[in-house]
């Protein structure tokens, strides 16, 4: 074989060398904070943010003792076999080989389809971030139970939420409310209309002791205020709603409905993250829904920003978490 004909082998190598080295960092070097300092979530390799063009149909996260790979497109049968004994081996071979198994997870297509390529099932298991603990899964539906990409979004309610009256709008498993406890909140309001989830926050609240002090509300927002103005006012407030949830929410339609009630349920001076994860929505124009329906009485303060390892080619189509101050 001539030197310039690569082998498949090789060409995989190549094709995937980026989510590769980035493994390997996560792996093997005793100075990556995710990994080294307890072992926690983290995000591997970002290929949706697409720096890497052929590879931007993947994302690799750490949930440990698991790996956890996304493909956002269909992939053949060759490709999996490939990404799976590439990964493999790399794990094998590794110094800190604490991997117990890999997951792989496609949710091209109208169903999203899990395949365990090595371990076992592990089902329902915990996880940490921000040494606090989180019960997830990687096999049964879409979501695992918590969205690495609001690390830094849970990091800063963790820090300004003491003595607080907390609301957490859209609160999926309360990933905001274990934040805003941790970092010593005097009571947190979880509202979501999905009893599933709010069952699991409470299994997340009760895994870290914070069974006290707080409340889960299971139902529509939009429908909710007069419950939401009786439990208030907030001094911090957090809206990190879906994009689109059939029948309920669309996010560019109903977003400006809850901006336009807020007043009424803010303490002054309160504070509050809007976000936004959709890539259509951008910055400015999400800032502009902000500034016509909030009004002047809420002053933008910053963007948090993106957790490590989310490394964007377009910053503006990726998640937007802002920070704004209400002014009474």
């Amino acid at each position: 074989m001539p030197d310039f004909i690569m082998n498949d082998s090789e060409e995989n190598k190549t094709k995937y060398a980026p989510l590769l080295d980035a493994l390997n960092k996560v792996l093997n070097k005793s100075d990556n904070d995710e990994f080294s300092k307890s072992n926690e979530l983290c995000r591997i390799f970002h290929g949706r943010g697409h720096v890497y063009n052929a590879l931007s149909h993947l994302n690799l996260d750490l949930y440990p003792p698991y790996l956890f790979l996304v493909s956002y497109t269909e992939i053949e049968v060759q490709e999996l076999k490939s990404l799976n004994e590439l990964i493999w081996k790399q794990v094998e071979q590794s110094e800190k080989n604490e991997i117990k198994g890999f997951i792989f997870q496609q949710r091209a297509g109208r169903e999203t389809q899990s395949k365990i390529l090595q371990g076992d099932d592990p089902k329902s298991f915990e996880i940490q971030e921000l040494g606090l603990k989180y019960q997830v899964q990687l096999t049964s539906s879409q979501n695992t139970g918590i969205f690495p990409d609001m690390k830094t979004g849970r990091e800063w309610v963790k820090s300004q939420a003491n003595k607080a009256q907390v609301l957490n709008l859209f609160s999926y498993t309360c990933g905001f409310s274990l934040a805003a406890m941790a970092g010593g909140a005097k009571q947190v309001i979880n509202m979501d209309m999905n009893k599933g989830v709010l069952r699991t926050g409470k299994i997340n609240h009760a895994l870290n002791g914070f069974e006290r002090d707080v409340g889960f509300y299971p139902h529509d927002i939009l429908k909710s205020f007069g419950k939401l103005k009786k439990l208030g006012p907030y001094d911090l407030v957090i809206i990190d709603p879906p994009s689109f949830q059939k029948g309920s929410f669309i996010l560019t339609k109903d977003y400006q409905k809850i901006l336009r009630r807020l007043p009424e349920i803010l303490t002054p001076g309160a504070q509050l993250l809007l976000c936004a994860n959709s890539p259509e929505l951008r910055l400015q124009a999400f800032k502009n829904l902000i500034a016509e329906h909030a009004g002047p009485q809420f002053k933008f303060i910053e963007r948090l920003t993106p957790a490590p390892n989310f490394v964007e080619l377009d910053d503006d189509r990726s998640l937007k978490a802002l920070v704004y101050q209400f002014n009474a």
